[in-house]
């Protein structure tokens, strides 16, 4: 339930769309706004484009450089 209501609260805070971005390594625990996110500097696995909710099943959290 948590997980649901973090995932609404963060649709309408930051009026995005669905997709989001992940570092695929086996590490990352942050979603990414944006492709260039600074977060995503340092990912030295393959970036992702997924939806926010699959983001959010898997217990990813918004990146702290897009608050």
């Amino acid at each position: 339930m948590k997980t649901l209501l973090l995932f609404v609260a963060l649709s309408l805070a930051h009026n995005t769309s669905d997709t989001v971005y992940i570092c695929s390594g086996a590490k990352g625990k942050k979603y990414h706004l944006r492709s260039d996110c600074r977060g995503l500097s340092r990912c030295t696995h393959q970036v992702v484009k997924m939806k926010l909710a699959d983001a959010a099943k898997e217990g990813r959290t918004l990146c702290g450089f897009e608050k």
